[in-house]
């Protein structure tokens, strides 16, 4: 006897099984954002699922704020915008599967495509196979970093040690 889920599918059926995905992945094949996305000129049709699965990060999970997406067919991308939390100032987000290799020539292309040309920043969104997403922020150039929260007492033995070492 064969398992019927709540579609009246079978459990064992391989149709679930689109492009790799799991079962419970299905559902998001039919959401309209994702149909939406799909309309795309975009030939990498695992791009657009990864630029799915980041686009209900962001919004869900992250709450950020009026989230778009746009595609590229140049790059042959899809590539979101919106503000994160309270922030008023838009920023880009670039999804890609984990098993995709990016050159710094393709990075540099990116952020001269995706990015305004006042602020040369964006944010990499790196999804796995199980739809963990870790995002990394990249910049043009270096950025001088934020001085630390912590401040040491100038009373504790330990500082006046250092200061007593460095002034000899």
């Amino acid at each position: 006897m064969e398992a019927v889920g709540e579609s009246g599918e079978s459990a064992d059926s391989e149709e679930r099984e689109v492009g790799g995905l799991g079962p419970g992945e299905e559902r998001s094949l039919h959401h309209p954002k994702y149909t939406e996305m799909m309309a795309l000129d975009i030939a990498d049709s695992t791009q657009v699922y990864t630029a799915f699965l980041v686009l209900l990060d962001l919004l869900e999970a992250r709450n950020w704020k009026d989230v778009t997406y746009k595609g590229s067919e140049e790059l042959q991308l899809v590539y979101l915008q919106g503000c994160p939390g309270e922030q008023e100032e838009m920023e880009v987000v670039v999804p890609m599967p984990v098993h995709m290799t990016l050159s710094h020539e393709r990075i540099r292309r990116i952020m001269e495509c995706t990015c305004d040309q006042s602020e040369k920043e964006l944010t990499l969104a790196v999804v796995d196979s199980d739809s963990t997403v870790v995002y990394y922020q990249l910049t043009n150039g270096f950025v001088v970093p934020d001085p630390p929260d912590i401040v040491e007492e100038e009373d504790s033995k330990q500082c006046r040690k250092r200061r007593r070492k460095f002034l000899r």
